[in-house]
């Protein structure tokens, strides 16, 4: 009995925000808590294309996002990343390199456990592995589905689809994200982001300040996105639901 009730008083010590380390039973979210280690996400790029992963990052706060990056050196986001999944996510493929840059664009914080460390946990904990799985495809379903969105959607579309998709990465409608950084997910010029930035604070749906955008009108904002933020939205909630918790 002792040994159950200081379990369960260490695991109300320690509650990550990653919903992926939440779930997990309390024996084995402790068992990874000493190798789990709190990084800052500083804005700016995290990780380059085919650089050596030694890490994985459980991101706590902030969004970071897998951008494409073409020989010509311009670059298209093509999934995000905020509480509800992992940077690192090759490691569950078997590959020991980053898929593609990794750019901070909302500062926030995560915790990072060594990927050897990662795998044995994931063999360890049955809860662990199905929520890694569940993530993954949602992951990729995301990637996949930002190919069609970015040829068939404007961009205006496609900026208040990423506008609200950060807004629900980290439960907050003030995104501390620069116009040079969505420009940067949208593959787009800057001045284009800010024309469209513009004609959205015009419109009474958002307001920025000071490297910060905040959502003053969320349905009107869905209504300007295209329908791959519902869609999306309903995938990830769906997978994550069912085996995340």
């Amino acid at each position: 009995m002792s040994n159950r009730v200081a379990t369960l008083t260490d695991r109300r010590e320690f509650e990550p925000r990653n919903r992926l380390l939440a779930v997990l039973p309390g024996e084995d979210l402790l068992s990874l808590r000493p190798h789990l280690e709190p990084v800052l996400l500083t804005r700016g790029v995290m990780l380059e294309a085919d650089e050596p992963l030694t890490r994985v990052y459980f991101v706590e706060t902030g969004v970071v996002s897998l951008v494409a990056v073409l020989e010509n050196r311009t670059s298209t986001g093509v999934s995000m990343v905020g509480r509800e999944g992992l940077i690192g996510i090759a490691t569950l493929l078997g590959s020991d390199t980053a898929l593609g840059r990794h750019s901070v664009h909302v500062p926030g914080s995560a915790l990072a456990l060594e990927v050897r460390r990662f795998r044995s946990a994931l063999q360890a904990s049955r809860k662990l592995r199905a929520a890694c799985q569940a993530y993954a495809q949602a992951f990729l379903f995301q990637a996949l589905h930002a190919v069609a969105c970015n040829r068939s959607h404007t961009v205006e579309q496609r900026c208040a689809r990423w506008l609200l998709t950060c807004a629900d990465r980290i439960k907050n409608d003030t995104l501390q994200l620069t116009q040079e950084s969505l420009a940067g997910m949208l593959g787009v010029r800057r001045s284009t982001v800010s024309v469209v930035a513009q004609r959205l604070r015009h419109a009474g749906l958002i307001c920025y300040r000071g490297g910060a955008i905040t959502v003053l009108d969320r349905p009107g904002l869905e209504a300007v996105a295209c329908e791959c933020y519902r869609i999306l939205r309903g995938r990830y909630e769906r997978l994550l639901a069912r085996d995340v918790g």
